[in-house]
Protein backbone atom coordinates (compact mmCIF):
# COMPACT_ATOMS: atom_id res chain seq x y z
CA UNK A 1 0.00 0.00 0.00
CA UNK A 2 1.40 3.58 -1.13
CA UNK A 3 0.65 7.02 0.35
CA UNK A 4 0.92 10.36 -0.55
CA UNK A 5 3.55 12.38 2.08
CA UNK A 6 3.73 15.54 3.16
CA UNK A 7 7.13 17.95 2.39
CA UNK A 8 9.88 18.35 4.38
CA UNK A 9 12.09 20.64 2.81
CA UNK A 10 13.04 19.69 -0.30
CA UNK A 11 12.30 16.10 0.82
CA UNK A 12 9.37 13.80 0.98
CA UNK A 13 8.99 11.37 3.69
CA UNK A 14 7.88 7.89 2.41
CA UNK A 15 6.43 5.23 4.66
CA UNK A 16 10.12 3.22 4.51
CA UNK A 17 11.88 6.40 6.38
CA UNK A 18 8.95 5.97 8.74
CA UNK A 19 9.39 2.37 9.59
CA UNK A 20 13.10 2.35 9.49
CA UNK A 21 13.38 5.18 11.83
CA UNK A 22 11.06 3.79 14.04
CA UNK A 23 12.74 0.10 13.87
CA UNK A 24 8.88 -1.40 12.86
CA UNK A 25 7.62 -2.64 9.17
CA UNK A 26 5.80 -1.07 6.62
CA UNK A 27 3.20 -3.29 7.22
CA UNK A 28 3.03 -2.08 11.18
CA UNK A 29 3.28 1.78 10.12
CA UNK A 30 0.16 0.83 7.62
CA UNK A 31 -1.96 -0.72 10.24
CA UNK A 32 -0.93 1.92 12.62
CA UNK A 33 -2.93 4.50 10.57
CA UNK A 34 -5.73 2.03 8.70
CA UNK A 35 -6.25 0.42 12.67
CA UNK A 36 -6.81 -2.47 10.35
CA UNK A 37 -5.13 -4.98 12.89
CA UNK A 38 -3.88 -4.26 16.46
CA UNK A 39 -0.16 -2.60 17.36
CA UNK A 40 0.58 -2.16 20.62
CA UNK A 41 0.18 1.06 22.38
CA UNK A 42 3.96 1.14 22.59
CA UNK A 43 4.73 0.79 19.02
CA UNK A 44 1.59 3.21 18.04
CA UNK A 45 2.84 5.55 19.74
CA UNK A 46 6.66 5.83 18.38
CA UNK A 47 5.42 4.97 14.88
CA UNK A 48 2.82 8.56 15.26
CA UNK A 49 6.15 10.39 16.92
CA UNK A 50 8.44 9.48 13.92
CA UNK A 51 5.42 10.10 11.66
CA UNK A 52 5.20 13.50 13.04
CA UNK A 53 8.73 14.27 13.21
CA UNK A 54 9.33 13.55 9.43
CA UNK A 55 5.87 15.38 8.12
CA UNK A 56 4.74 11.92 7.00
CA UNK A 57 0.84 11.75 6.95
CA UNK A 58 -1.33 8.86 4.79
CA UNK A 59 -3.74 10.26 1.69
CA UNK A 60 -6.90 8.47 2.12
CA UNK A 61 -7.26 8.73 -1.87
CA UNK A 62 -4.38 6.90 -2.30
CA UNK A 63 -5.39 4.11 0.17
CA UNK A 64 -8.46 3.80 -1.03
CA UNK A 65 -7.34 2.99 -4.92
CA UNK A 66 -4.57 0.44 -2.83
CA UNK A 67 -7.38 -1.42 -1.46
CA UNK A 68 -10.22 -0.85 -3.59
CA UNK A 69 -12.33 0.96 -0.83
CA UNK A 70 -13.00 4.27 0.27
CA UNK A 71 -13.15 3.26 3.95
CA UNK A 72 -15.96 5.53 4.74
CA UNK A 73 -19.46 4.96 5.55
CA UNK A 74 -22.34 7.07 4.43
CA UNK A 75 -25.12 8.03 7.10
CA UNK A 76 -28.33 9.50 5.60
CA UNK A 77 -29.86 11.53 8.62
CA UNK A 78 -32.17 14.55 7.64
CA UNK A 79 -32.07 17.04 10.25
CA UNK A 80 -34.50 20.22 10.63
CA UNK A 81 -34.55 23.08 9.25
CA UNK A 82 -33.08 24.72 11.70
CA UNK A 83 -30.14 22.76 11.32
CA UNK A 84 -30.28 21.70 14.99
CA UNK A 85 -29.89 17.83 16.38
CA UNK A 86 -32.05 16.44 18.96
CA UNK A 87 -30.48 14.37 21.08
CA UNK A 88 -31.51 11.06 19.81
CA UNK A 89 -29.49 12.20 16.41
CA UNK A 90 -26.64 12.95 18.46
CA UNK A 91 -26.82 9.78 20.14
CA UNK A 92 -27.37 7.84 17.10
CA UNK A 93 -24.54 9.41 15.50
CA UNK A 94 -22.15 9.06 18.40
CA UNK A 95 -22.80 5.00 18.22
CA UNK A 96 -22.23 5.02 14.66
CA UNK A 97 -19.27 7.00 15.01
CA UNK A 98 -17.61 4.63 18.12
CA UNK A 99 -18.03 1.26 16.29
CA UNK A 100 -16.95 2.65 12.18
CA UNK A 101 -13.88 4.29 13.89
CA UNK A 102 -12.99 0.79 15.45
CA UNK A 103 -12.52 -1.01 12.41
CA UNK A 104 -10.93 2.21 10.52
CA UNK A 105 -13.92 3.62 8.74
CA UNK A 106 -14.66 7.25 8.74
CA UNK A 107 -18.52 8.25 8.74
CA UNK A 108 -20.09 10.66 6.18
CA UNK A 109 -23.09 12.48 7.36
CA UNK A 110 -25.65 13.50 4.83
CA UNK A 111 -28.12 15.80 6.34
CA UNK A 112 -29.80 16.79 2.79
CA UNK A 113 -33.68 15.58 2.81
CA UNK A 114 -33.81 13.67 0.02
CA UNK A 115 -36.81 11.67 1.12
CA UNK A 116 -38.64 14.85 0.70
CA UNK A 117 -36.83 16.15 -2.81
CA UNK A 118 -35.99 12.97 -4.72
CA UNK A 119 -33.26 15.39 -6.85
CA UNK A 120 -31.41 15.30 -3.35
CA UNK A 121 -30.28 11.66 -3.93
CA UNK A 122 -26.58 11.40 -4.33
CA UNK A 123 -23.81 8.36 -4.96
CA UNK A 124 -21.74 9.27 -2.06
CA UNK A 125 -18.17 8.28 -2.61
CA UNK A 126 -18.84 5.15 0.45
CA UNK A 127 -17.90 2.10 0.92
CA UNK A 128 -22.15 0.70 2.46
CA UNK A 129 -24.69 3.68 3.50
CA UNK A 130 -26.71 4.07 7.12
CA UNK A 131 -30.25 5.19 6.24
CA UNK A 132 -32.76 6.78 8.90
CA UNK A 133 -36.14 6.66 8.60
CA UNK A 134 -37.33 5.08 5.69
CA UNK A 135 -40.64 6.16 3.83
CA UNK A 136 -43.37 3.16 2.95
CA UNK A 137 -42.29 1.67 -0.49
CA UNK A 138 -38.77 3.84 0.03
CA UNK A 139 -37.01 4.09 -3.71
CA UNK A 140 -33.98 4.78 -2.36
CA UNK A 141 -33.93 0.99 -1.22
CA UNK A 142 -34.10 -0.30 -4.07
CA UNK A 143 -31.89 1.84 -6.06
CA UNK A 144 -28.95 1.03 -3.41
CA UNK A 145 -29.64 -2.71 -4.14
CA UNK A 146 -29.67 -2.16 -7.82
CA UNK A 147 -26.24 -0.26 -7.32
CA UNK A 148 -25.04 -3.34 -5.14
CA UNK A 149 -24.29 -0.99 -2.16
CA UNK A 150 -24.31 -2.23 0.76
CA UNK A 151 -27.52 -0.44 3.05
CA UNK A 152 -28.37 -0.78 6.32
CA UNK A 153 -31.64 0.62 7.34
CA UNK A 154 -32.66 2.24 10.86
CA UNK A 155 -36.39 1.64 10.75
CA UNK A 156 -38.06 -1.19 9.54
CA UNK A 157 -38.65 -1.52 5.43
CA UNK A 158 -42.65 -1.11 4.14
CA UNK A 159 -43.49 -3.34 2.81
CA UNK A 160 -41.26 -5.63 4.87
CA UNK A 161 -38.54 -7.43 3.16
CA UNK A 162 -36.52 -10.62 4.69
CA UNK A 163 -33.52 -9.36 2.09
CA UNK A 164 -33.04 -5.89 4.10
CA UNK A 165 -31.26 -5.33 6.90
CA UNK A 166 -32.45 -2.80 9.58
CA UNK A 167 -32.09 -2.17 13.26
CA UNK A 168 -35.45 -0.52 14.85
CA UNK A 169 -37.16 -0.30 17.86
CA UNK A 170 -40.53 -2.41 18.03
CA UNK A 171 -42.95 0.77 17.48
CA UNK A 172 -45.98 -1.07 17.48
CA UNK A 173 -45.38 -2.40 20.79
CA UNK A 174 -44.07 1.37 22.30
CA UNK A 175 -47.26 2.51 21.49
CA UNK A 176 -49.44 -0.33 22.95
CA UNK A 177 -47.61 0.14 26.37
CA UNK A 178 -47.88 4.10 25.96
CA UNK A 179 -51.36 3.89 25.53
CA UNK A 180 -52.06 1.05 27.99
CA UNK A 181 -50.22 3.49 30.86
CA UNK A 182 -52.73 6.44 29.84
CA UNK A 183 -55.63 4.36 29.87
CA UNK A 184 -55.12 2.82 32.91
CA UNK A 185 -54.57 6.28 34.43
CA UNK A 186 -57.97 7.05 33.39
CA UNK A 187 -56.99 9.03 30.16
CA UNK A 188 -59.75 7.75 27.88
CA UNK A 189 -58.95 10.49 25.15
CA UNK A 190 -55.58 11.67 23.37
CA UNK A 191 -54.18 13.81 20.91
CA UNK A 192 -51.39 11.74 19.32
CA UNK A 193 -48.50 14.29 17.44
CA UNK A 194 -47.09 11.21 14.92
CA UNK A 195 -44.06 11.94 12.94
CA UNK A 196 -44.37 12.14 9.02
CA UNK A 197 -47.44 10.07 7.35
CA UNK A 198 -45.04 8.46 4.77
CA UNK A 199 -42.78 6.81 7.30
CA UNK A 200 -43.19 3.46 8.25
CA UNK A 201 -42.44 4.45 12.51
CA UNK A 202 -45.87 6.34 11.78
CA UNK A 203 -47.99 3.75 11.12
CA UNK A 204 -46.17 1.13 13.54
CA UNK A 205 -46.83 3.49 16.23
CA UNK A 206 -50.44 4.66 15.54
CA UNK A 207 -51.03 1.29 15.06
CA UNK A 208 -49.83 0.60 18.16
CA UNK A 209 -51.57 3.24 19.75
CA UNK A 210 -54.98 2.16 18.24
CA UNK A 211 -55.17 -1.38 19.52
CA UNK A 212 -54.39 -0.21 23.15
CA UNK A 213 -57.66 1.65 22.40
CA UNK A 214 -59.43 -1.01 20.59
CA UNK A 215 -58.15 -3.57 23.90
CA UNK A 216 -59.88 -1.40 26.11
CA UNK A 217 -62.70 -0.64 24.55
CA UNK A 218 -62.43 2.68 23.82
CA UNK A 219 -63.46 3.82 20.31
CA UNK A 220 -61.12 4.63 17.39
CA UNK A 221 -62.54 8.45 17.21
CA UNK A 222 -60.88 9.11 20.67
CA UNK A 223 -56.96 9.03 19.19
CA UNK A 224 -56.58 12.48 17.62
CA UNK A 225 -53.79 11.56 15.13
CA UNK A 226 -51.47 14.32 13.67
CA UNK A 227 -48.37 13.85 11.39
CA UNK A 228 -45.57 16.31 11.11
CA UNK A 229 -45.29 17.96 7.80
CA UNK A 230 -41.17 18.84 6.72
CA UNK A 231 -43.23 21.49 4.25
CA UNK A 232 -45.68 23.31 6.93
CA UNK A 233 -43.53 22.78 9.80
CA UNK A 234 -40.04 24.56 10.23
CA UNK A 235 -38.99 22.29 13.23
CA UNK A 236 -40.31 19.71 15.64
CA UNK A 237 -40.66 21.96 18.36
CA UNK A 238 -42.91 24.43 16.58
CA UNK A 239 -44.93 21.40 15.47
CA UNK A 240 -45.69 20.08 18.80
CA UNK A 241 -46.58 24.38 19.45
CA UNK A 242 -49.15 24.71 16.94
CA UNK A 243 -50.74 21.45 17.28
CA UNK A 244 -51.40 22.08 21.04
CA UNK A 245 -52.57 25.77 20.00
CA UNK A 246 -54.65 24.92 17.22
CA UNK A 247 -56.36 21.60 18.05
CA UNK A 248 -56.62 22.46 22.31
CA UNK A 249 -60.64 23.25 22.94
CA UNK A 250 -61.76 21.94 19.24
CA UNK A 251 -61.34 18.67 20.15
CA UNK A 252 -61.77 16.44 23.71
CA UNK A 253 -58.43 15.32 25.04
CA UNK A 254 -56.21 14.59 28.58
CA UNK A 255 -53.38 13.61 27.26
CA UNK A 256 -50.84 14.78 24.48
CA UNK A 257 -48.17 12.16 22.88
CA UNK A 258 -45.81 13.86 21.22
CA UNK A 259 -43.41 12.06 18.54
CA UNK A 260 -39.95 13.49 20.25
CA UNK A 261 -38.91 15.42 23.24
CA UNK A 262 -38.39 18.43 20.99
CA UNK A 263 -42.06 18.27 19.78
CA UNK A 264 -42.93 18.40 23.26
CA UNK A 265 -41.42 21.05 23.84
CA UNK A 266 -43.35 22.44 22.01
CA UNK A 267 -46.15 21.46 23.53
CA UNK A 268 -45.00 22.94 27.15
CA UNK A 269 -44.93 26.22 25.64
CA UNK A 270 -48.27 26.09 24.17
CA UNK A 271 -49.96 25.00 27.03
CA UNK A 272 -48.08 27.73 29.12
CA UNK A 273 -49.36 30.61 27.10
CA UNK A 274 -52.97 29.02 26.98
CA UNK A 275 -52.47 28.81 30.47
CA UNK A 276 -53.13 24.55 30.78
CA UNK A 277 -51.44 23.21 34.05
CA UNK A 278 -49.10 20.41 32.59
CA UNK A 279 -49.93 17.88 34.64
CA UNK A 280 -52.92 18.74 36.33
CA UNK A 281 -55.01 19.48 33.06
CA UNK A 282 -53.07 18.08 30.18
CA UNK A 283 -50.35 15.00 30.60
CA UNK A 284 -47.77 14.79 27.94
CA UNK A 285 -45.52 11.62 26.83
CA UNK A 286 -42.57 12.18 24.50
CA UNK A 287 -41.78 9.26 22.38
CA UNK A 288 -37.87 9.98 22.80
CA UNK A 289 -35.36 10.63 25.85
CA UNK A 290 -33.13 12.94 26.00
CA UNK A 291 -32.49 12.43 29.67
CA UNK A 292 -30.93 16.00 30.19
CA UNK A 293 -33.83 17.77 28.57
CA UNK A 294 -36.39 16.09 29.75
CA UNK A 295 -35.22 16.37 33.50
CA UNK A 296 -34.64 19.98 32.65
CA UNK A 297 -38.00 21.25 31.92
CA UNK A 298 -40.85 21.96 34.30
CA UNK A 299 -42.36 19.75 35.19
CA UNK A 300 -39.97 16.94 34.31
CA UNK A 301 -40.93 15.24 31.42
CA UNK A 302 -42.23 11.39 30.85
CA UNK A 303 -40.50 9.67 27.73
CA UNK A 304 -39.62 6.48 26.32
CA UNK A 305 -36.05 5.30 26.02
CA UNK A 306 -35.24 4.32 22.20
CA UNK A 307 -31.94 3.62 23.20
CA UNK A 308 -30.69 5.87 20.14
CA UNK A 309 -26.59 4.78 20.83
CA UNK A 310 -27.31 1.68 20.75
CA UNK A 311 -29.68 1.40 17.21
CA UNK A 312 -26.26 3.50 15.83
CA UNK A 313 -23.73 1.32 17.00
CA UNK A 314 -26.17 -2.08 15.88
CA UNK A 315 -26.68 -0.87 12.63
CA UNK A 316 -22.73 -0.09 12.06
CA UNK A 317 -21.80 -3.35 13.36
CA UNK A 318 -24.19 -4.98 10.44
CA UNK A 319 -22.98 -2.75 8.35
CA UNK A 320 -19.57 -3.44 8.46
CA UNK A 321 -20.05 -7.38 8.19
CA UNK A 322 -21.95 -6.30 5.44
CA UNK A 323 -19.42 -4.33 3.63
CA UNK A 324 -17.29 -7.52 3.94
CA UNK A 325 -20.14 -9.56 2.83
CA UNK A 326 -22.94 -8.61 0.66
CA UNK A 327 -24.99 -11.68 1.77
CA UNK A 328 -25.23 -10.82 5.26
CA UNK A 329 -28.70 -10.08 6.24
CA UNK A 330 -29.79 -9.00 9.77
CA UNK A 331 -32.46 -7.55 11.41
CA UNK A 332 -32.26 -6.08 14.87
CA UNK A 333 -35.09 -5.02 16.97
CA UNK A 334 -33.88 -2.82 20.30
CA UNK A 335 -36.10 -2.99 23.33
CA UNK A 336 -37.76 0.49 24.59
CA UNK A 337 -38.60 1.47 27.93
CA UNK A 338 -41.64 4.44 29.38
CA UNK A 339 -39.46 5.91 31.90
CA UNK A 340 -42.09 7.83 34.59
CA UNK A 341 -41.44 11.75 35.33
CA UNK A 342 -43.86 14.66 36.47
CA UNK A 343 -45.70 15.26 33.17
CA UNK A 344 -47.88 12.40 33.02
CA UNK A 345 -50.53 12.01 36.02
CA UNK A 346 -53.83 9.55 37.17
CA UNK A 347 -56.84 11.63 36.56
CA UNK A 348 -59.05 11.37 39.58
Amino acid sequence: MEFRFANRGDRVATIDDVAKRAGVSKGTVSSVFSKKRPISRQVTERVLEVAKDLGYFPNHVARSLAIKKTMIAGLKMPISKDNTMSGFEIQLINGVIRECSKQGYRVLLDPLPEHDDPTQFSIDPVDGVIMLNPRRQDPRIVRYNQMGIPLVLIGRPDPEDPTVSFVDNDNTNLTLQVGAHLLENGHKSVLFLNAAADMTVASDRQLGLMQAFANSGQPADRVHVMNFSRKINSSATEYGYTALMNMYGQSAFTAVIADTDRVALGVLRAARELGVDVPGELSIIALSNDAILAQEVTPKLTSVELSAERLGAEAAQILIRKMNDMNIVQQSIIETKLIIRESCRRLS
